[in-house]
């Protein structure tokens, strides 16, 4: 059994925050591009039907919908004990996770409860600005949290835009990395192209010292995605809320994932799940990496290397 990073290791979501999320991609228009994809794999996974909760909020409310996901939610809890042991036997040494409503202190309750198993994400607001800056400084040097997490899909801002130039300077500063969203989002708040990596491309240039991880695959973008870590030695990419065995579907967009993991990127790609979201379990997400079309040497690097080596540079 190979040895294991995920640098989206989510925290089985409580009762609380599953019934928020499948609130928000159920009932709120914005979100309705979510609904017959990840939240019909949530709602599966509290043994619930989406089109059945659905009926349920239109016919009788949505406080009756609120319950009755609760419900379902709070009969299929995991313990972050629990989880840890679920760890053990699938081979995942550690991951980066967050708390479900991306409390920097509630994250920081986990990471130090399993120090060994667990490496923290920092969320913050750039709009708010130096107060931005000095929440980041406290969950790093307080907290003891590891990266910051940076999603033109919440904040609205490209990865380029001056508001998070000082949250850069400050991870410089601090010697932390960060990771940007950069992908396609289905959300009609957001322009779809607010994660496009040309944005993450000026960031590299004008930050060469900071460590960057570019997230969630760069679907559609692919190749541009994988242009980063070819043109900046401080970019690495990670393929987190998509599946794995796409990299080996024709016509699906992610082929060239096959060819520079064993050309050129072998030392770059990383391994992240955002398990919760696509409701696969880890273990079947790192059969999807084992399954695929490279060599063993590219799998060792996805699953493993690369995430020790991006991150034993900046934490010890």
């Amino acid at each position: 059994m190979r040895k294991v990073i995920d640098l989206c290791l989510d925290m089985p979501m409580d009762a609380d925050s599953i019934t928020q999320t499948l609130r928000t991609m159920c009932l709120d228009p914005n979100y309705a591009g979510y609904k017959n994809t990840y939240a019909a794999k949530i709602a599966e996974g509290i043994g619930l039907n989406v089109l059945d909760i659905e009926a349920i909020a239109h016919q009788q409310g949505e406080d009756k919908f609120l319950e009755t996901v609760f419900a379902a939610a709070k009969a299929h809890e995991v313990t972050p004990t629990d989880f840890v042991q679920y760890m053990d036997t699938i081979g995942v040494e550690w991951g980066i996770t967050v708390s479900g409503d991306h409390n920097n202190r509630k994250t920081a309750e986990i990471v130090q409860q399993f120090p060994d198993r667990f490496k923290g994400f920092i969320f913050v607001d750039p709009h708010k600005g130096m107060e931005a800056v000095r929440e980041l400084e406290v969950a790093v040097k307080e907290y003891g949290l590891h990266a910051l997490y940076l999603t033109g899909f919440r904040t609205r801002l490209p990865a380029n835009d001056k508001k998070n130039y000082p949250l850069y300077a400050k991870c410089c500063e601090l010697g932390i990395p960060v990771h940007i969203y950069s992908s396609l989002n289905l959300s009609t708040a957001v322009p779809y192209d607010i994660g496009h990596p040309r944005y993450i491309d000026e960031v590299a240039r004008d930050f060469p010292e900071l460590k960057i991880m570019a997230g969630v695959s760069g679907w559609p973008w692919v190749l541009d995605f994988l242009a980063l870590p070819r043109r900046h030695k401080n970019v690495y990419v990670n393929f987190e809320t998509h599946l794995p065995e796409k990299m080996a579907q024709h016509g699906s967009g992610y082929e060239p994932y096959v060819y520079y993991a064993d050309h050129g990127l072998t030392d770059r790609i990383c391994f992240a799940t955002n398990w919760t979201t696509q409701s696969l379990s880890v273990v079947d997400l790192i059969k999807q990496v084992e399954a695929l079309p490279i060599s063993d040497n590219a799998k060792d690097h996805i699953l493993y290397q690369n995430a020790a080596a991006f991150y034993g540079r900046s934490i010890s």
